[in-house]
């Protein structure tokens, strides 16, 4: 009988002990959990992106040649399936402020990550590439990347 009681009070010790080792791990990832949601508080009226890389470049082994097609790639980063991008080679003066010319809308295919594919004819010793990214996505436009939206951003390509 003795064994028994003595066997039942360890029993009793032990899952007391662990009642208080479950509470205190409790706590413990609670206060965890609080300061988590402090520290994303202080990014709600914060950029949704550090920075915005911009870079063009040719693709499928693209020559600058007069007479010839030239291929390349708009990358904007960050990129969010819900934004597009204007893309042409002429402003138009008719209108006022940054506009292209019979502009042609490009987008991002799955997988690409803020490539926007496009290709121009090279008729001349020079030709401007002009882009200009038009912000979709709800969250950047709660954000100050809706700055972004509508500004040109132009290159310009020389032919060999």
């Amino acid at each position: 009988m003795n064994k028994i009681l003595i066997l039942l009070l360890l029993i009793l010790i032990t899952s007391c002990g662990n009642q208080t080792e479950l509470k205190n791990e409790i706590d413990q990832l609670q206060t965890q959990n609080d300061s988590l949601k402090s520290e994303l508080k202080k990014y709600e009226n914060k950029y949704v992106f550090d920075d915005v890389k911009v870079k063009h470049y040719p693709i499928k082994g693209s020559q600058v040649k007069k007479g010839t097609k030239y291929y390349g790639e708009f990358v904007f980063v960050a990129d969010v399936r819900d934004d597009f991008v204007q893309f042409g080679t002429e402003r138009d003066e008719s209108k006022q402020g940054y506009e292209i010319k019979n502009p042609i809308t490009l987008k991002t295919e799955k997988g690409d990550f803020g490539a926007y594919r496009f290709e121009v004819d090279i008729v001349n010793d020079t030709t401007n590439l002009l882009f200009k990214p038009l912000i979709k996505n709800e969250l950047s436009l709660k954000h100050q990347n809706a700055g972004y939206s509508g500004i040109m951003i132009s290159d310009k390509i020389i032919a060999n």
